[in-house]
């Protein structure tokens, strides 16, 4: 459940070529509902994450080589809330590949990295995912009205999660 042997995870900055997957997801997912966004504009916003040694990066979960999840390291992602510096975002799972563990691998997977590279507060912001991410160790500690809507923010402290 959730990662088995034929899983593994790659940096995006290492496999640039899925990039244009990414962006369809992000757009379908979440971008449809911004009049200013497209798939093309997703594509440039990911650009912007093609790192390895430093944030913002974004982690791919590779099942037989084919994309299936990803998550990305931010900085500053809610300019209403600047004194928050590391987030957690674009968490995102294939459909089919929903309800397997898959979030919580790549979620997993991408607290590490933030470990790796000295993170010891990571911060995201959900509308409907508090539970999941509550029985990974994230707490809320606000529900402001953000882009119109409520939305929790929470954190999880990396350095007791060693």
């Amino acid at each position: 459940m959730g990662i088995n042997s034929i899983d593994r995870f790659v940096y995006l900055a290492d496999q640039p070529a899925l990039l244009p997957i990414l962006a369809d997801w992000f757009y379908d997912e979440w971008g449809h509902h911004d009049p200013q966004s497209s798939p093309e504009t997703m594509r440039n916003v990911l650009a912007g994450y093609l790192n390895t040694d430093r944030i913002p990066l974004t982690i791919v979960q590779l099942r037989n080589s084919m994309p299936i999840a990803s998550a990305t390291l931010k900085i500053r992602e809610v300019e209403t809330h600047p004194q928050y510096l590391h987030w957690l975002g674009g968490v995102y799972v294939k459909p089919e590949f929903r309800g397997q563990g898959i979030g919580s691998s790549i979620v997993e997977f991408t607290a590490q990295q933030a470990i790796s590279l000295n993170v010891r507060e990571l911060y995201l912001y959900t509308r409907q995912h508090e539970d999941f991410y509550n029985r990974l160790g994230w707490q809320v500690i606000e529900k402001p009205l953000y882009k119109g809507r409520i939305a929790m923010i929470m954190k999880r402290n990396l350095m007791e999660s060693n």
